[in-house]
């Protein structure tokens, strides 16, 4: 809860994986590379959705000044790599880390099978998140299909995932209220699914978390 999850949870597994014996550079490459496919996935799965499907997001981008946007992304890709192609104790510190993490990433690339398997666990798990929204909604007595739980369920954890605050709280319902108000839900229904959901998924979860991490502490794994 007090750094962004996806932070956190690369930090706790490279601790846990350095215990181990592996190297500093492949415990945070695996990290890395399960968000990058992450990302694809659920891009994926919205891209296929949208093409697919009549779903529309339906989001007013008109007054996005989509310009500044990339000008500010790129003056701030080629800050960083000026930056460290000039400073030599950045060059020395970054360098042969990325060497070594590209070096681990086209090792997976090139075997289908650990390929697959790391795409196949990426979306069970987006899965799991819609089949709970799925039952949620059906408990409430608002049900939606499965497939636009899913959307939904993946727009919400990458748009909430943009905003800086820990864990997306206060974020995540709104966005994820939001949503399932334009997949047809009443504004009531939308909040309380939300609310249910988060608390089903993440809250309890991170209660558990802290019991779970006490363990590992006192038994010498982080």
């Amino acid at each position: 809860l007090a750094v962004p999850s996806a932070a956190g949870r690369v930090t706790m597994n490279t601790l846990f994986l350095r215990k181990f014996g592996v190297p500093t550079t492949i415990a945070l490459t695996q990290g890395a590379i399960d968000g990058v496919a992450g990302f694809f996935v659920e891009a994926g799965i919205l891209v296929l959705a949208l093409i697919d499907s009549d779903l529309s997001l339906d989001l007013n981008t008109d007054e996005i000044n989509w310009q500044a946007i990339l000008l500010i992304v790129v003056v701030l890709i080629v800050g960083t790599v000026i930056a460290v192609l000039r400073v030599q104790r950045l060059r020395d510190k970054v360098l042969p880390p990325l060497k070594d993490a590209w070096g681990n990433l086209r090792g997976v690339v090139k075997d289908p099978k650990r390929a697959l398997g790391l795409l196949g666990s990426n979306l069970a798990a987006r899965v799991v998140l819609a089949i709970a929204l799925w039952f949620i909604l059906q408990a409430i007595g608002t049900p939606l299909p499965l497939v636009t739980c899913l959307v939904v369920t993946v727009a919400t954890n990458l748009l909430a995932g943009l905003v800086p605050i820990p864990g997306g709280i206060g974020v995540a319902e709104a966005v994820l209220t939001s949503f399932l108000t334009l997949a047809g839900l009443g504004a009531d229904e939308a909040f309380a699914a939300a609310v249910v959901f988060r608390i089903a998924t993440f809250y309890i979860p991170a209660a558990a978390g802290f019991f779970a991490m006490k363990w590992l502490e006192t038994n010498e794994y982080l």
